[in-house]
């Protein structure tokens, strides 16, 4: 018995591809048989190239967004980094001396022994 399967979704082309094909053939129907496919190449490709830009500048606006957010500075210039120094010293001289809590086994209950009920089948 064969059984119907979906399509798979990644296939299917998204929202608005036949209305944006339909017009792109629309437009090159009005120019010449002769230079369609290099008039088609050409429009594909200034497509490609408005598309790469737009994805350029909507990742400066998100990063510019980002930068802007308190918290998500960049890294302290040097000479914080060296006044911070010997904080970092001392905390690892505290751990060091600090010996780590060594875990104890949990106890063990001893497990009782069994009841065995006294057979009265006579």
């Amino acid at each position: 018995m064969i059984m119907a399967t979906k399509q798979d979704v990644r296939a299917r082309a998204p929202r608005g591809t036949k209305t944006v094909a339909q017009a792109f053939f629309a437009a090159l129907g009005d120019v010449a048989e002769g230079q369609q496919s290099v008039v088609a190449s050409a429009a594909l490709t200034a497509i490609r190239d408005a598309l790469k830009v737009r994805r350029e500048k909507t990742k400066k606006v998100a990063a510019r967004a980002r930068a802007k957010l308190p918290g998500k500075t960049k890294a302290a210039p040097a000479k914080r980094a060296k006044a911070a120094a010997p904080a970092a010293k001392a905390k690892r001289a505290v751990a060091k001396k600090a010996p780590a809590k060594a875990k104890l086994p949990k106890a063990v209950k001893a497990k009782a022994p069994r009841k065995i009920a006294a057979a009265t089948a006579e």
